[in-house]
């Protein structure tokens, strides 16, 4: 049983065991506050998984212990790989909500679309890819981690590099990246494309994460295909490239969901989810990434101490 869960069930007995004191006094007038603060919402259990990496992971507990707190009945399960693995999931009724973030998601699900720089555009764009898959998105946050090309500051700094088109003055560009950027066109296709930005590049596959910075450290690599939270960059110690040519996308926190859940409970799910993503910011998720990256906190306590420290559970 989780926390939430336990604590919910510990005001629940102890609610019902003062109502069964004061009734036994016979004082109804007594009896009418004694009503516990988070009442049980009907409905099926919210299966949610994070995908496998650690911004994901925070921002999944925060929604499900957030869930938790408000009367949903949440199995949190463990990390389930990435957008390969958990939206066949989704639409094959093993899950029910993950966390996403809009641009990204459509370019997976439709990796000819144009990538949607505008953030609205991107979640009406996201809408419309979901609507035959029987999915649906609540609305997004206004807290994004975008795609970014970065690179070290003392690199750039050495080599006048702003924009990603200057890159093109290196001849050949060492990048590193996640597998997935090579089929990307916000990523290795987009920087090859002679019709975008024509660079010539050298491409090496890399988990993403730290060792995405490791290759750039030791300079087996120019730049990295990274998020723009990324705590090396709330540092200082990297720098975003200029996207010139306005390839990626816009990518703000966004729940998806299977339609048939939100129907269920009648836009009540929706709107808890909506709720809590009008607090999140870009700078939780720059916090977050330091303590999970830096600090190596686990991203549930991360998470219970954003949502106490707001007031939220």
């Amino acid at each position: 049983m989780s926390r939430n869960r336990w604590r919910r069930a510990l005001a629940l007995t102890l609610s019902v065991g003062l109502v069964g004191a004061l009734a036994a006094c016979g004082d109804d007038d007594d009896s009418e506050g004694t009503t516990d603060d988070t009442t049980a919402v009907e409905g099926s259990t919210i299966r949610i998984a994070p995908q496998d990496f650690n911004e994901a992971k925070v921002l999944t507990e925060v929604y499900a212990q957030y869930l938790e707190a408000e009367g949903f009945e949440v199995d949190l399960q463990a990390p389930n790989g990435f957008r390969d693995q958990v939206y066949p999931d989704l639409e094959n009724d093993d899950l029910d909500l993950i966390i996403d973030y809009t641009g990204s998601a459509v370019l997976f699900l439709n990796p000819d679309a144009d990538p949607p720089s505008d953030a609205d555009e991107a979640h009406a764009a996201l809408q419309a890819e979901l609507s035959g898959r029987g999915l649906t998105a609540a609305n997004y946050a206004q807290a994004e981690d975008k795609n970014a090309l970065v690179a070290l500051k003392t690199f750039t700094d050495e080599n006048q590099i702003t924009n990603i088109s200057d890159l093109a003055k290196l001849g050949t560009v060492n990048l590193v990246g996640a597998e997935d950027c090579r089929n990307r066109i916000d990523c290795l296709l987009g920087y090859t494309d002679p019709a975008i930005y024509g660079l010539d590049v050298d491409f090496t596959a890399v988990a993403y994460g730290p060792p995405l910075v490791e290759a750039l450290d030791a300079g087996t690599a120019h730049v990295a295909q990274y998020g723009s939270t990324a705590p090396e960059v709330a540092s200082g110690k990297l720098v975003v490239l200029t996207d010139d040519k306005g390839i990626l996308t816009a990518d703000n926190v966004v729940p998806v969901l299977r339609s048939e859940i939100a129907e269920e409970y009648d836009g009540a799910l929706t709107a808890a989810l909506d709720d809590l993503s009008a607090l999140i910011t870009t700078e939780d998720l720059l916090e977050w990434a330091v303590a999970t990256d830096v600090d190596l906190e686990e991203p549930a306590d991360i998470a219970t101490a954003w949502l106490e420290e707001k007031d939220l559970i």
